[in-house]
């Protein structure tokens, strides 16, 4: 019994003993699972391609056969009810193969990455309108001229992607990095690079499952349930992958930051993860972690700076008098509420109605308070600085008022390197409430 749980490394440890399963059985529940990912996989991305659904986020009745892509002759029309009912039996599939952990061998956890990839990044855009948002602010650029970050920045009604769009008034919230690398974009057609996009976020994705894998081997734990935590998450597949959302871009370059800093490369490591910054801002709150951590804090300083710089002349090469724009439209982002927001959800319960201005000001102070604890605990105590990011992009999350699917992913990667069981447990914990509060279209589905 001792050797199987150490085989199943410290998460697997304490479930084990938990649940009380012996290994053949979580052998047979890691197979079910994965079999359960791979079915209902395909359901959702063939059903996207068969014809006008909600999970295929395209203004016209019928979308264009390049948005479908290639599972447009199979593809049959789900409701959207029906979608979170079979997102649900995916997330129950994903909880087997987590149990299963370590007994699940290597190979099949593998190919199930790789096939589960591949069936989302082939899969017609899911769940969000911003891929078409990343090609319209290259356009803006290169084509009509016009800075994204601009304070006036309108979309061009004759533009091949202003159809598709969901925000047309407002300017780009990516950093300068991902916005300057996504021009050469702006030369190709929508479809190209539509599925350019896709193409790059699944790699990428599949890249951050390396990179979990590589970095939890080098800390000396199993990293095959690391790899089937991060790399089968439904939330990761069917808003990352199939949303072909920049988040991952981000992810990975914190990723590699973990990956060189484990390596003792500390300088590169602060310079890849402000990189990542450039990206999308949240993947910062990392630095501060790495530095109190690192055993030359000169050097990680120094690539923080180094890094910093870089972004800045990209932002300023690239966007001139509107370098820094980004931080204004940022500023204006944290205004924005959705109601199944943890903040609008205390703000119901303690009868104040949703966000108002001390409920934003409470979660802030619980955000800064959050993270300076954990860099006290890093810092004084030795705490593990891969856990305290992860728990730091999970307080991001939860003090949000604007919450969105991918944001679930934040921190998943980070929970699942680190040898902290409660990390682990509150990121599922928060992917589990991102698919319940979609439960009110299931009701009126079937009303």
């Amino acid at each position: 019994m001792s050797a199987v749980a150490a085989r199943l490394g410290p998460f697997g440890m304490r479930i084990r003993p938990l649940l009380g399963l012996s290994e053949r059985t979580r052998r047979f529940c890691g197979v079910l699972g994965i079999a359960g990912l791979i079915g209902t996989g395909l359901v959702i991305a063939v059903g996207a391609a068969g014809g006008r659904t909600f999970e295929v986020p395209a203004v016209p009745a019928v979308p264009p056969a390049w948005i479908d892509g290639v599972f447009r002759p199979l593809g049959f029309t789900i409701t959207g009810a029906q979608f979170l009912l079979v997102l649900i039996a995916m997330s129950l599939s994903y909880g087997l193969v987590v149990v299963a952990g370590n007994a699940v061998s290597a190979r099949l956890a593998i190919g199930a990455v790789v096939l589960l990839h591949v069936i989302f990044t082939v899969a017609p855009p899911l769940l969000s309108k911003d891929i078409f948002s990343y090609l319209e602010y290259a356009r803006l650029g290169v084509v009509h001229h016009v800075n994204p970050y601009g304070i006036h920045v309108r979309a061009f009604v004759h533009d091949p992607v202003y159809r598709f769009l969901g925000w047309k008034s407002v300017a780009s919230a990516y950093g300068p990095l991902f916005t300057v690398a996504s021009y050469p974009l702006a030369w190709l057609s929508t479809s190209a690079g539509l599925w350019i996009i896709k193409g790059v976020t699944g790699l990428a994705s599949l890249a951050c499952v390396w990179l979990v894998w590589d970095c939890t081997r080098r800390l000396g734990r199993a990293p095959v349930p690391a790899i089937v935590f991060f790399g089968l998450n439904p939330i990761l597949l069917v808003y990352g992958v199939g949303g072909g959302h920049n988040d991952i871009l981000m992810l990975l370059l914190g990723l590699v930051g973990v990956a060189l800093f484990l390596r003792g490369r500390e300088a590169a490591s602060t310079a890849a993860v402000v990189c990542g910054a450039a990206i999308k801002a949240s993947i910062g709150v990392m630095v501060p972690f790495m530095v109190l951590a690192s055993r030359d804090r000169f050097r990680t300083i120094a690539g923080a700076v180094g890094g910093l710089v870089a972004m800045g002349i990209v932002a300023v090469v690239g966007f001139q008098s509107h370098a820094l724009g980004v931080f204004r439209v940022l500023s204006h982002q944290q205004r924005l509420v959705s109601s199944d927001a943890i903040p609008a959800q205390i703000g119901r319960v303690v009868g104040l109605g949703g966000v108002t201005s001390d409920v934003r000001l409470v979660f802030r102070l619980v955000l800064i308070g959050s993270i300076l604890w954990l860099l006290w605990l890093v810092w004084k105590r030795g705490y593990d600085w891969i856990a305290a990011s992860g728990w730091s992009l999970l307080a991001f999350v939860v003090a949000s008022s604007w919450l969105l699917g991918w944001y679930m992913l934040w921190p998943l990667a980070f929970a699942a390197i680190a040898n902290d069981k409660r990390l682990r447990v509150a990121s599922l914990a928060l992917g589990a409430y991102f698919v319940a509060q979609r439960w009110p279209i299931i009701v009126l589905g079937a009303g």
